[in-house]
C-alpha cells in the first residue's frame, strides 16, 4: 500500500499529518476514491493547498488569467451589495474574459508587475482599433484595481504595472458625447408626457426620475405605500431594483446612498393620482389583480391576490393595470417610442437624472445640496458632470457682492 493512502472496504482513502495543536497531532484524512491512482492524485492537490496555506495555488506560479479569476470571484463577487453591484461584477467579467485574459493570461503574475511596457502596447493597441475613451479607461481601471488587489491585502506582487500607463489623447466621438451630455427641455419633456400620460403606467418611470434625479433602478424600486411621507413632502431612496440572471431583486442604492429627497406639488400630484389609481385597479381585478411580495432573499414574486403567501407584500412605482410588474427592462420600450414615434434619438434613461442635476446647478443650487440629492458617491463626480459656474451665476455672485458692500 502507498504511503498516505489506504483501502477502505470498495474505496480507497489519502490522509496526512498537519501541524500540532497544543502538542497534540493532527491529521487529514478524506475516502470515497475509487482507485489508489485517484486517492493518490486527491492527496498531492490536497498537500499542495494546505501547504499554500488552504490556497489552491502558489502565488510565485500563479497565471495573470487564474488571477484574474481568483481576484473577481473573491474580491468581487463575495462582496456584491457589500462595496459592488452585480452589475460591476457583470462588467467586470466581461471586461476580463474579452480583454484583459486575452492579452495578458498566459504570463505569470510574478512576472506581469514588471511589464508597464506592454500594458501600454496594449492600451494603444485598443485606441488604434477603435474603442471609446471609456471603454479603454473603464477596462485599465479594472486591470489596475485587480493588481492593487494583488499588492495589498495579498501581497503576491510589490508592483502595480498599471501607474504608469497613460492613456493619452483620443478623438471625441461627438454623437456618444451629445447622447452622454443630452439634456431634455421643458417642452420636450412636455411632448414626452402627452405621449405618456398619467393614466399610462410608464408615466411615473418619467416624472420620478425628472423631478427628484433617481437612477433608473431606484426609480422602480421606489415602494408607493412606504416610501412617501405627503405629510413631510418627502421621498425615500432606500433601495434599487436589480436583475441577476433573470429574476429580479431589491439591493442597497448604488453607493448605499440612502436618501431623503424633499419632493415638490408637481410629484406629489402624479403620485397621489398613481395611488388612488391603483386602488381602483385592484377592485376592478379582484382575485385576478397580481400582488408584489419581497422574498427572505429581497428577489420578487408576484402572485395573484386571491391567493395566500407568506411573505411582505409591497407596492412597486411602476405596474401595468393588472398589477403586473414593469422593470428597468420595461422602460426600454418606453425609450423606444421616444426614439421611433416622436423622434428623438437623443433621449436614455439616464438622461432624465442629469436634466434635473442640470437645472438645479444652472438654479444656482449648492453643489452640496445636488450631491445629497442625486445620492454621488463624492462632490467630486458633482462638480465634474454639471456646470456650476455659468455666466448668469457669476452675474449673480457680482450682484449679491455690491448688495452686501453697498447696505
Amino acid at each position: 500500500m502507498a504511503e498516505g493512502v489506504r483501502k477502505r472496504g470498495k474505496t480507497w482513502s489519502y490522509y496526512f499529518d498537519t501541524a500540532k495543536i497544543n502538542g497534540e497531532r493532527n491529521k487529514i484524512e478524506k475516502g470515497g476514491f475509487r482507485t489508489q491512482k485517484e486517492a493518490l492524485d486527491a492527496r498531492a492537490a490536497a498537500i499542495a493547498e494546505y501547504n499554500n496555506t488552504g490556497r489552491t495555488f502558489s502565488p510565485k506560479e500563479i497565471s495573470v488569467a487564474d488571477y484574474l479569476d481568483y481576484w473577481l470571484e473573491t474580491a468581487i463577487k463575495k462582496n456584491i451589495d457589500h462595496g459592488y453591484s452585480y452589475r460591476t461584477f457583470r462588467d467586470y467579467e466581461s471586461k476580463i474574459r474579452l480583454h484583459l485574459k486575452p492579452a495578458f493570461g498566459i504570463y505569470k503574475l510574478s512576472a506581469f508587475q514588471y511589464t508597464p511596457d506592454k500594458v501600454q502596447e496594449w492600451i494603444d493597441d485598443m485606441k488604434l482599433k477603435g474603442f471609446s475613451k471609456s471603454m479603454v479607461k473603464n477596462t485599465l481601471t479594472c486591470l489596475q484595481g485587480a493588481m492593487n488587489y494583488a499588492i495589498l491585502p495579498l501581497k503576491y506582487i510589490q508592483y502595480n504595472p498599471c501607474i504608469p500607463v497613460k492613456i493619452g489623447k483620443m478623438s471625441i466621438d461627438m454623437d456618444a458625447k451629445a447622447h452622454a451630455e443630452y439634456v431634455c427641455s421643458k417642452e420636450e419633456f412636455d411632448r414626452i408626457l402627452a405621449r405618456f400620460p398619467e393614466s399610462s403606467p410608464f408615466h411615473l418611470s418619467l416624472v420620478v426620475p425628472y423631478s427628484i434625479g433617481s437612477r433608473i433602478g431606484e426609480t422602480f424600486a421606489i415602494d408607493l405605500e412606504e416610501d412617501i411621507d405627503f405629510s413631510k413632502h418627502e421621498l425615500r431612496i432606500k433601495g434599487q431594483m436589480i436583475k441577476i440572471e433573470k429574476t429580479w431583486y431589491i439591493k442597497p442604492p448604488k453607493y448605499d446612498s440612502y436618501r431623503t429627497i424633499k419632493i415638490g406639488q408637481t410629484l406629489e400630484k402624479a403620485l397621489k393620482y398613481a395611488i388612488k389609481q391603483r386602488k381602483i385597479n385592484i377592485m376592478k381585478y379582484g382575485g385576478e389583480y397580481l400582488k408584489t411580495y419581497l422574498l427572505p432573499d429581497n428577489s420578487l414574486t408576484q402572485v395573484r391576490a386571491d391567493i395566500a403567501v407568506p411573505y411582505k407584500e409591497i407596492s412597486p412605482l411602476c405596474l401595468k393595470e393588472n398589477g403586473k410588474l414593469l422593470t428597468p427592462d420595461s422602460f426600454k420600450y418606453c425609450a423606444r417610442v421616444i426614439h421611433y414615434e416622436l423622434d428623438n434619438t437623443l433621449f436614455h434613461s439616464h438622461c432624465l437624472r442629469h436634466t434635473h442635476g442640470t437645472i438645479l446647478a444652472e438654479g444656482g443650487v449648492n453643489p452640496k445640496t445636488v450631491m445629497e440629492r442625486l445620492g454621488h458617491k463624492d462632490i467630486t463626480t458633482t462638480l465634474q458632470t454639471y456646470t456650476f459656474n455659468t455666466e448668469s451665476m457669476q452675474q449673480f455672485a457680482v450682484e449679491v457682492f455690491e448688495k452686501k458692500i453697498q447696505a
